[in-house]
């Protein structure tokens, strides 16, 4: 999230800085052109600035480096299923819901 967050910020920038040189048409097409390569960057590289592994093994604290790390993608501790489910819209037939209900 920080990461596409730096990506909003550099391609603001560059929308604005080259405003004055470009004019406003080309200066959206080149923000919005720059922020199209950094998704793209941040979607095949998993992050935008160079040395982010690095960066976080040194000064990120260790608690905080395993809820990234260490967890299996998509699984949530003490998640309810049904609630997940509601939540993007899925129900489940009557013979699968849980008790909880």
């Amino acid at each position: 999230m920080l990461n596409v967050g730096i990506a909003v910020v550099l391609s603001i920038g560059v929308g604005v800085g080259s405003r004055y040189g470009a004019g406003m048409t080309a200066s959206i097409v080149l923000g919005l052109a720059t922020f199209g390569f950094t998704l793209v960057v941040i979607y095949l590289r998993g992050y935008l600035v160079p040395g982010t592994p690095r960066l976080t093994e040194t000064y990120l604290p260790e608690r905080i480096r395993r809820r990234f790390h260490d967890r299996p993608t998509g699984i949530d501790d003490d998640a309810d299923v049904d609630l997940a489910l509601k939540g993007v819209g899925v129900t489940l037939p009557e013979d699968e819901r849980s008790d909880d209900e």
